[in-house]
């Protein structure tokens, strides 16, 4: 249809138009005359220009003018003119109303960050034309905002005083009552903590040489802080070609760390709340395990008569010296101790982290291995110091002289040596002969009567011999030299003499039984062979018909003391007892008898006290 109006024809005709946002429009202005100039006048009372890449443009056409209107906005919303002049300058205009319809259009995050405890405003500002209505909800199930904590603000819902129950959906609600359109905008609101106490914490001992060292970073806030890791404070760490950093969260892995790896660095805690966030340091010193130097073992010869002097030098040569200490021991790992000789000499510690251990005068008890230990926050080490002396043999026992024993009785005689270096041990038997005028080195298996001969070494310098012998007759009286040489001479000699039979049975106690006897003896150490039985002979005292009886029992090995019970005997009656030991020496003789009653049958009575 054609509107006329002043000679003005504007298609489409309508005094009213309603169009989308962001759509094109075209409007023809003619006459039916091709006389007239016409132009169009914008709702801000501006001439379009006929220009065709402006937005807004117009095309003239023989018989009129069209505007084009590309992308409309709310800015061509209102009164569009169209304006004809004719020859004589006189002017008609015909006009329509352009309405720019806007859908409902949220400006807003999805998510928003809000600060526990803190008075806030969850942006949400509506676009729509017509104008909606806003309204608030809350939850999956949107209940309505009533809650005086709340208030709607032109640009979005005013929180008075952030609480953790605010951390929940909210939704913003637009409603266009000209067009019926209602939609729902829905804002994850996170209630937020900024970032505090950051800060870096590392196992003590942190960064041991060579092995792993693990760096933590702690901050509080919400949401749960990130984290980023820097090497002093600008170079960001992150994963290399080789793998020697490792970043996992808020831990920085550096493995096989070395001295290189020395220096400050940096974690920076952070959230989606608190970009900045905060930076904590951590100063890394990687600590070296201590390396001692090598020491070289001394070996020397004593001579009482001229004293000698010898130390050990345990320097540091690496490591790292915090928490160093550095201290000579024994293998038993008891500290030295300056005393009987030995010296420790500390007076280069600090300035060239070395202790002597000396020895002045040197000692043959002085010899053995000692140890240097070093030890730091990264391990413990040692360096061993050996100390080899030169000494002659000297006897160390048994102390005793003389071996007891009896004809073709098989002996054992022992000797030990201290000595260095180890000893040659021989058995001498001192039966000077035209052959053997220094005596006779026994040998088994030539020498009649040995049997064995060991020699072992029992200690560091300690070593033993062992002779087994069987004497005849002819050796008692003799002495046995058992010699050690290496090449100085040690001798120690022993007197074959004959054993006596054992001491007199040392009774300690008899307890008289109603039936019997028991007999407690004391076994004695000063025999000179082991009790093989004691020999018991009893007999009623004073019987007419004598009824004499021999009891005999082995002895006990590994007891000193023995009980030795005697059974069937008579009640209430007088008995005389005699009691001898026997070895292999032979019986002692006999002593004066002991004298004992059994004791009788009678029951006794006991009468239990009910009170």
């Amino acid at each position: 249809l054609v509107q006329i109006s002043g000679e003005l024809v504007i298609k489409p005709s309508q005094s009213s138009l309603t169009r989308d946002q962001y759509k094109s429009f075209i409007a023809l202005c003619t006459d039916q005359s091709d006389s007239r100039i016409f132009r169009w006048r914008s709702p801000q009372q501006k001439d379009i220009p006929e220009n065709l890449n402006d937005r807004v443009t117009v095309e003239r056409q023989t018989n009129g003018i069209r505007l084009r209107i590309r992308n409309l906005t709310t800015d061509d919303q209102g009164k569009w003119e169209c304006i004809g002049t004719n020859a004589n300058g006189q002017q008609t205009q015909k006009s329509f109303q352009m309405i720019v319809k806007v859908p409902i259009t949220f400006h807003g995050d999805s998510i928003q960050y809000v600060e526990l405890g803190e008075s806030v405003i969850i942006k949400c500002s509506v676009q729509a034309n017509p104008i909606a209505e806003v309204s608030w909800f809350k939850g999956q199930d949107k209940i309505r905002i009533e809650n005086p904590n709340y208030e709607l603000v032109h640009d979005g819902l005013h929180i008075k005083h952030v609480e953790m129950s605010d951390n929940d959906i909210f939704w913003c609600r637009a409603d266009v009552l000209e067009t019926g359109e209602s939609r729902d905008f829905p804002i994850s609101v996170i209630v937020s903590k900024p970032i505090s106490q950051t800060h870096i914490t590392c196992a003590n001992p942190c960064a041991i040489e060579k092995k792993t060292a693990t760096l933590i970073c702690e901050a509080s806030g919400l949401p749960t802080p990130k984290y980023l890791w820097f090497y002093g404070s600008d170079s960001p760490v992150g994963a290399s070609e080789v793998p020697k950093f490792v970043v996992r969260g808020n831990q920085l892995t550096i493995n096989y760390v070395d001295e290189t790896d020395n220096g400050k660095y940096s974690c920076q805690a952070f959230n989606e709340f608190d970009r900045k966030g905060q930076r904590a340091e951590y100063n890394l010193n990687v600590i070296v395990p201590p390396r001692l130097s090598l020491i070289s073992p001394i070996e020397i010869n004593v001579d009482s008569q001229h004293p000698q002097r010898v130390s050990f030098q345990c320097r540091v040569e690496r490591g790292s010296t915090d928490n160093l200490s550095l201290e000579w021991q024994y293998l038993n790992h008891t500290s030295i101790q300056s005393t009987n000789g030995i010296f420790i000499d500390r007076t280069q510690y600090e300035t060239h982290k070395l202790i002597e251990l000396r020895f002045d005068p040197v000692r043959r008890e002085h010899f053995g291995n000692y140890s240097c230990v070093a030890k730091n926050l990264a391990d413990t080490t040692y360096s061993i110091a050996s100390l080899f002396i030169q000494f002659q043999p000297v006897y160390v026992g048994p102390n005793t002289n003389i071996i007891t024993t009896i004809p073709n009785y098989r002996s054992i005689i022992r000797c030990q040596f201290e000595s260095y270096p180890s000893p040659h041990i021989q058995w001498i038997k001192m039966s000077r002969t035209m052959q053997d005028p220094q005596g006779r080195i026994l040998a088994v298996g030539i020498d009649n009567g040995v049997n064995d001969i060991t020699t072992k070494q029992i200690g560091t310098t300690l070593y033993e011999s062992v002779l087994s012998y069987t004497p005849t007759e002819g050796d008692f009286g003799l002495s046995f030299e058992c010699r050690a040489l290496n090449p100085r001479i040690g001798r120690h000699s022993f007197t074959l003499q004959r054993a006596q039979p054992p001491r007199t049975v040392n009774i300690t106690h008899v307890k008289p039984l109603s039936n019997g006897v028991e007999i407690l003896i004391q076994s004695s150490d000063t025999d000179d062979l082991p009790v093989l039985q004691y020999i018991l002979k009893y007999d009623i005292q004073d019987a007419k018909d004598s009824q004499l009886q021999t009891l005999i029992v082995p002895a006990q090995k590994t007891s000193k003391q023995k009980i030795i019970k005697v059974e069937n005997l008579r009640p209430s009656t007088y008995y005389q007892l005699m009691i001898v030991a026997e070895s292999r020496a032979g019986i002692r003789q006999q002593t004066g008898p002991i004298q004992f009653r059994t004791l009788d049958r009678q029951i006794p009575e006991f009468i239990v006290d009910e009170h």
